[in-house]
């Protein structure tokens, strides 16, 4: 039961914040806060292990396979965001959400810095281990990419034109299954960490230079 909650719960951060009330920075509080508290709070009771381990060989995992995330990402949207994306209606569903003027750089920060640090210490650290005491390895790093990847549907769905929307979270779920091979083989998230933040700079810049 209590995996189950751990599943979904961050799921249901995003679907009250931007689906209920239509608002980033209460998206944020919701689901950064759980993200934050849930690992925290069972490190103290459990003594989990969130896989905060050093090493320049796992920044260097990091480093490339974010750059190959940054190219894919970037350069696939470069070229393919004249046919699947409708620029006036995502802008409108940007300001929407609140994802404009004055806040947004600080917005970005929170996405390139918070964001990837959080999801990996959640994802690939409590979860993965916590699975892992339970599952076999490779059902490990399938059920934690499968529901890292669900929420993501909520805030992607709405903001492509079929069938972009779609394919915009396949890489989401491969980015997570890697991740946590990445994870699983090095027994660290300092890799799985800088890679995301490099895969989001990828979305940032998508954003920066092309949508607004």
């Amino acid at each position: 039961m209590k995996n189950s909650i751990y599943f979904l719960a961050p799921a249901f951060m995003i679907f009250v914040g931007l689906q209920v009330f239509s608002n980033v920075v209460l998206t944020f509080i919701l689901f950064y806060g759980w993200l934050l508290a849930i690992p925290l709070v069972q490190r103290r009771a459990e003594g989990s292990f969130l896989g905060w381990k050093w090493s320049p060989f796992y920044l260097g995992i990091g480093i490339g396979t974010g750059l190959l995330f940054f190219v894919f990402i970037f350069g696939g949207m470069y070229w393919l965001h004249p046919y699947f994306i409708d620029m006036e209606k995502l802008n409108l569903l940007l300001e929407e959400w609140g994802f404009s003027g004055r806040g947004v750089m600080g917005l970005i920060l929170v996405l390139l810095v918070i964001n990837p640090i959080l999801e990996e210490m959640y994802w690939r650290g409590f979860m993965h281990e916590r699975l892992n005491r339970i599952c076999h390895e490779w059902q490990t790093i399938l059920f934690t990419s499968f529901f890292y990847t669900l929420y993501h549907f909520l805030s992607v769905l709405p903001m492509f034109e079929y069938p972009l929307n779609i394919m915009a979270v396949l890489p989401v779920f491969i980015a997570g299954v890697l991740w946590g091979y990445i994870r699983e083989w090095t027994g660290s998230i300092v890799g799985t960490v800088v890679s995301h933040i490099l895969g989001d700079f990828g979305i940032m810049c998508v954003y920066w230079f092309i949508v607004r």
